[in-house]
């Protein structure tokens, strides 16, 4: 491929993932269409098909960029601070925005029932979890992928319980989530209830941060 068509691809690319960004945070995953991505990008169906497989495959290219974008502020944000801190910040964002977002509920409720889109957020999750054990004594990473998944069947239990007919403790269950993800990958009690703290204390930051990772590309437009 020349780079002429190579730098033209990219383009593209970028224009799909942008106007199903756009469908995706005003309408949701399920009621956004292949048909309404063409419409409003005005690129045609068998273009989009040519780079992603299905609209799956589409929305999990979102959730990589977000989650990198979201990793790479936090690493800003948090420079000085542990590797465990950081992951928490990452977290943080995903509980804290939603359960302020119904729309973000909504996709996080998309990806959670799909195994293909859980793999990508396990994957991330993994590496940054590797990232805490790499300076200590005994790391625990070999069996960090299982822990991940096992903790993000926590997080869906915290996303779903927003729709329940009864109104819970939402913040007492995201201590509770954050708890079980912590422990999960190996972590002490006093460690883990510090890092709760943490947490809590700065859930300003957290929703400030996920705010900018919605509106990245808005950033990017005005540059």
């Amino acid at each position: 491929m020349s780079e002429k068509r190579a730098v033209h691809m990219k383009g593209i690319r970028n224009q799909i993932l942008r106007t199903a960004e756009k469908l995706f945070l005003t309408q949701g995953y399920k009621t956004t269409t292949i048909r309404q991505i063409v419409q409003e990008s005005g690129i045609t169906s068998g273009s989009i098909y040519n780079i992603f497989e299905d609209k799956e495959h589409l929305f999990s290219a979102l959730v990589d960029e977000f989650l990198t974008d979201a990793k790479a502020r936090i690493d800003k944000v948090l420079a000085d601070q542990p590797a465990e801190n950081r992951m928490v910040g990452l977290l943080a964002m995903e509980l804290y925005i939603t359960e302020k977002n119904p729309v973000v509920r909504e996709l996080m409720c998309a990806f959670h029932t799909s195994p293909f889109l859980m793999e990508t957020v396990i994957k991330r999750h993994s590496a940054l979890a590797e990232e805490v054990w790499a300076g200590r004594r005994h790391p625990r990473s070999a069996r960090l992928s299982t822990a991940i998944l096992l903790s993000e069947g926590a997080v869906s239990s915290y996303v779903i319980s927003f729709d329940f007919s009864q109104k819970l403790d939402f913040a007492e269950i995201r201590r509770k989530v954050m708890f079980c993800i912590l422990r999960n990958m190996g972590l002490e009690i006093r460690e883990s209830n510090r890092l709760i703290q943490y947490m809590e204390e700065n859930e300003n930051l957290w929703l400030d941060l996920a705010g900018q990772v919605l509106n990245h590309s808005n950033e990017t437009a005005e540059a």
